[in-house]
């Protein structure tokens, strides 16, 4: 075998390798399309059973706000992380609702902006964490097809209650997929 032909089987080889990896990764598009695996330590994106539940129980659209001011938050890294954790688990929400029932919207609302008059007429508490004394709003509105609303004014970043993220998100979504109180009478 000459270095000629030895290059020419090299050359050969890398362009099949690259055309099994283009098919590869088109297959695996294609098979794997919607499977997810939590390889978290703590199942972090692992909804439990009740909020499975509760999110095939919706029955007409509920349209949910994040409200988290980014830029104001630029400069606090915890806050921030949590934001990320709450948008997931929000987006984890909408991808195991039923087609098109749980609509997420992440709304970055800057100061003197329409968004920040929306988030507080949804009642949604600011705190001046910013760079300066800036309100950040990191809260979550939902409303639901009946013009009911509910609200978490403000999403705290402590460890205790990030605990209690899915129940609160979950107990939002069920008093917004259920909006008639029972009603007992006493004679």
């Amino acid at each position: 075998m000459t270095a000629r032909s030895r290059k020419g089987i090299g050359y050969s080889t890398l362009v099949v390798l690259f055309a099994a990896f283009v098919v590869a990764v088109i297959a695996s598009n294609l098979l794997l399309r919607g499977l997810r695996i939590d390889l978290t330590e703590n199942q972090l994106y692992t909804l439990s059973p009740g909020t499975r539940n509760v999110l095939e129980g919706i029955d007409e659209p509920i349209n949910l706000y994040l409200f988290f001011s980014t830029q104001a938050a630029e400069n606090i890294p915890r806050l921030r992380a949590y934001a990320t954790r709450v948008t997931e688990m929000l987006e984890e929400f909408s991808a195991q609702a039923p087609e098109g029932r749980l609509v997420l919207h992440v709304v970055d609302p800057l100061p003197y902006s329409e968004d920040e008059d929306r988030a507080e007429q949804y009642g949604l508490q600011s705190a001046p964490a910013g760079p300066g004394g800036e309100a950040v709003y990191f809260g979550l509105a939902g409303t639901n097809s009946v013009g009911g609303t509910d609200t978490i004014p403000f999403f705290q970043p402590d460890p205790a209650k990030e605990a209690f993220l899915e129940y609160d998100l979950a107990k939002l979504v069920y008093n917004l997929a259920h909006p008639q109180k029972t009603v007992v009478g006493l004679l």
